[in-house]
């Protein structure tokens, strides 16, 4: 067996109803706590509930929202006004792009200048990996940010970027998941957000940077995806359902930090650096043409090819059935996928602003990753026409 290293958060937090749990946690920080939400959680009756219990408890606390992806200069901003007066504890509660902000924030509290110094492929400075105490509490089923160690910022636009500020001990203190926030999700959030969920399962489950310990975390997310995602899709869903979906999304964070993506995430990335796209979207997308093309192009190589034995797993699940052949498990799975899309009603690239020079400029800026076929840019081309 060959050997791995596996990270993951100090403490995680899983249940229905958990979310009030985050209280007495943060009085422990004896400090002031600075949150960041989005605009949308403060409608929730959750919140509300958390609030009233902050005040009763005397605990201290300062607010500011995130709308959007976050952006350097959102980040910034944030620092210039808290760097002077640290909190003890920086707590985001929100999707993905909420947590991003928080986990750059506490970071950067920590550091000196601007962020854009110290992000991948951008700037020239290590960051030091010093950071003010960080809480994650997603409350979407989507990114997995509450257990990953990179906050993904963008300026998206022609001369736009996507990138990441990086580094092993930004993975959050804890993580709570509460899977009762996703009661009040509007249906096209909870879509795009679990397309995304599930593509960094299955693209970590067979990633060519997997281990035993990714692939056990990755198999039970998308099992959970499975039996549920679809319900959910149709609008059927209840706490069993939600439950099975916003663990899978944590699962999904845990195997991406440690066994890292594929063909989707290599084009998602580079899409969401040129235009204002919803990641989850770009994701639900292209997750079907990629792992379809993947499959077939290893199924001309060699049927007994270990990427292909989990794909057929996940078609035995789905179908119940063990007597299947790798070929026609893997076509189950494809048509769950397609399925999926259908259901989720995903607009496609041109739709979203996507232009044909912007097109053909995705495909040539995108990469591979860990995908287990590697795809020229012909066919990464052919995959976004196929979603245009």
């Amino acid at each position: 067996m060959v050997g791995f290293s596996f990270s993951a958060n100090k403490k995680i937090l899983f249940g229905w109803g958990e979310t009030l749990s985050l209280v007495p946690l943060l009085k422990d920080q004896k400090g002031r706590v600075f949150f960041i939400t989005g605009k949308s959680v403060k409608k929730n009756p959750l919140w509300k509930s958390l609030e009233l219990e902050l005040r009763r408890e005397g605990i201290k606390a300062d607010f500011e929202e995130i709308s959007g992806e976050p952006s350097p200069e959102d980040v910034d901003s944030l620092c210039e006004q808290y760097r002077s007066s640290p909190p003890a504890v920086v707590v985001a509660l929100g999707g993905g792009s909420v947590l991003d902000a928080g986990k750059a924030v506490s970071a950067m509290l920590r550091e000196t200048g601007s962020v854009m110094e110290y992000l991948e492929g951008v700037g020239t400075k290590k960051p030091s990996g010093a950071k003010i105490p960080f809480f994650a509490l997603p409350t979407t089923a989507g990114t997995g940010s509450e257990c990953t160690k990179n906050a993904v910022l963008s300026r998206p636009g022609i001369k736009g970027f996507k990138k990441s500020l990086r580094h092993d001990n930004y993975i959050p203190d804890l993580a709570l998941i509460d899977p009762q926030w996703l009661e009040s999700l509007p249906r096209e959030v909870i879509a795009s957000c679990g397309m995304d969920a599930f593509s960094q399962l299955l693209e970590s489950y067979i990633s060519t940077e997997a281990s035993p310990l990714s692939d056990a975390l990755a198999e039970e997310g998308l099992t959970e995806f499975l039996e549920a995602f679809g319900v959910v899709l149709e609008g059927n869903a209840g706490k069993d359902e939600f439950s099975s979906i916003a663990l899978g999304a944590t699962l999904s964070g845990l195997t991406l930090a440690n066994a890292g993506l594929g063909t989707v995430h290599g084009i998602a990335g580079v899409l969401g650096g040129l235009i204002e796209i919803p990641h989850g979207t770009a994701c639900g997308l292209l997750l079907p043409p990629v792992m379809n093309g993947t499959f077939q192009e290893l199924l001309k190589l060699d049927e007994d090819h270990p990427t292909l034995q989990k794909a057929a797993g996940l078609g035995q699940f789905l179908s119940g059935r063990m007597d299947l052949k790798t070929e026609e498990s893997i076509q189950i799975l494809m048509e769950e996928l397609d399925r999926w899309t259908t259901l989720a009603a995903l607009p496609g690239l041109k739709t979203l602003g996507l232009t044909e020079e912007l097109l053909v400029r995705t495909a040539m800026e995108s990469g591979n990753k860990n995908n287990p076929y590697s795809f020229s840019e012909e066919e990464r081309l052919s995959f976004l026409r196929s979603v245009y």
